[in-house]
């Protein structure tokens, strides 16, 4: 009886704190999305988009980096990943709503080349400072920018038609 206990409880345990990390994610994910509409309306005031949209690029990790509790190799990456997730909505919302007249063809060929340049040219920061810890804030910095400017991209061309 106490074996079943143990493990009855064990469960409760484990149950309960996937519970707080879930809860955990969503609140930070909760955070992170409203840069999504923060970035969007930088973007609507940039004209012309493809000289002074990049000018919204670090929008939030940069006042994050401020932040004292950001001054470590973790505190870094976070703030990089918050604005690259924000960055990735918005890149593949605009790669959604490409051009009504592009078959999607060119496009999709391009776009999983980019990604895969993408991939590559960031995990390069993890191999070059392999067991340093600026590889892993400089990957995600690489990540964030790189979507960024991806993501200015495929807006120019939705609103270019």
């Amino acid at each position: 009886m106490k074996t079943i206990s143990a493990v009855v409880f064990a469960a409760l345990a484990l149950f309960a704190s996937l519970s707080v990390v879930a809860q955990q994610r969503d609140e930070e994910e909760a955070g992170w999305v409203g840069f999504v509409e923060g970035i969007e309306s930088c973007l609507a005031h940039k004209t012309p988009l493809l000289t002074h949209g990049y000018e919204c690029i670090g929008r939030f990790s940069k006042p994050c980096l401020k932040h004292a509790e950001n001054q470590t190799t973790a505190g870094m990456e976070r703030c990089y990943l918050d604005e690259y997730r924000a960055w990735d909505v918005l890149l593949n919302r605009y790669y959604q709503r490409r051009p009504k007249g592009d078959s999607g063809n060119e496009l999709q060929q391009v776009q999983r080349a980019w990604i895969a340049y993408r991939d590559r040219k960031c995990a390069y920061f993890r191999t070059h400072y392999a067991g340093g810890s600026m590889a892993r804030w400089l990957s995600a910095q690489c990540m964030a920018d790189t979507t960024a400017r991806r993501a200015i991209e495929l807006r120019f061309f939705q609103l270019d038609k």
